[in-house]
């Protein structure tokens, strides 16, 4: 299994102000491709999000949700402060991996982003982590 770090999600009550700032001052792009297609917008998070890149590193840019989840009844929530995340290429092989040290993950499966299967876990100081794998389109 392979993992490569993918993005840094940043929440905000302002998400227009933080994206203006992101691309105006580090002449950051906004990223408006397929793969970035968002899904699940009427009862999970519909609120404003923007996608910037530096050419090699993404920011998602999402409004601040305090009760995602709990409507997502999910223990933990990854808009409220933010997560970094990294890609993998066996989401099934890491929750394996992550139930044989019984470290805890919340597993949203897809359902913000149209075919990223995504799980959230904590490190031992309470960051949030996201792990996702791309999966093959319905």
């Amino acid at each position: 299994m392979k993992f490569h770090f993918h993005h840094m999600n940043l929440c905000s009550e302002n998400v227009t102000r933080l994206s203006d700032f992101y691309r105006n001052i580090f002449a950051m792009d906004r990223i408006e491709d397929e793969e970035h297609t968002r899904v699940n917008t009427d009862d999970g998070y519909g609120a404003p999000v923007d996608f910037v890149t530096d050419g090699a590193i993404e920011f998602h840019l999402a409004t601040r949700d305090v009760a995602l989840g709990f409507r997502m009844q999910q223990y933990l929530n990854p808009l409220d402060r933010g997560h970094f995340c990294f890609r993998t290429d066996d989401i099934e092989g890491f929750k394996k991996r992550l139930d044989e040290l019984q470290i805890p993950y919340a597993d949203y499966g897809v359902w913000a982003i149209a075919n990223w299967y995504q799980i959230f876990l904590q490190d031992p100081d309470g960051n949030i982590i996201e792990v996702h794998q791309p999966m093959p389109a319905a």
